[in-house]
């Protein structure tokens, strides 16, 4: 019988480029994920490379505002944009991307909790008293 000790796997909704918590080297893969999801100018940051939970709250900062930003969109283009004279389809158009993008930010968000509580339950282990 193998010594490794058995962990669960991804929880439902997991990002699928994030190894599973607990296995070798999944806090980088999360940080690599966080990344992606922050614009490039967060990495002149050198705090944000060395506390991944800090980077979780900044990544989750920017999907909140990404958010209250497409819902300010969603209720405004039709009225916007129909007053500076774009056509009925564009409009329409528009507003399915806007739909769209708020179903991945939606999923976004909620792969983003799970990895925050996973990196939350790790540093609490770590900062458990050892028997």
């Amino acid at each position: 019988m193998s010594d490794e000790r058995h962990r669960d796997p991804a929880p439902q909704g997991w990002p699928e480029r994030v190894s599973p918590p607990h296995t070798d080297g999944w806090e980088e893969t999360a940080v690599r994920w966080m990344w992606t999801l922050l614009p490039a100018a967060w990495a002149q940051y050198d705090v944000f490379h060395h506390q991944p939970l800090l980077l979780a709250r900044q990544a989750d900062l920017h999907i909140q505002a990404e958010t209250a930003g497409l819902r300010h969109g969603w209720a405004t283009t039709r009225r916007d944009l129909a007053e500076a004279g774009m056509d009925p389809g564009t409009i329409d158009r528009t507003l399915e991307v806007y739909a769209v993008e708020g179903r991945r930010l939606r999923e976004v968000d909620r792969q983003l909790r799970l990895v925050t509580e996973a990196l939350v339950r790790g540093i609490r282990e770590r900062m458990r008293p050892h028997a």
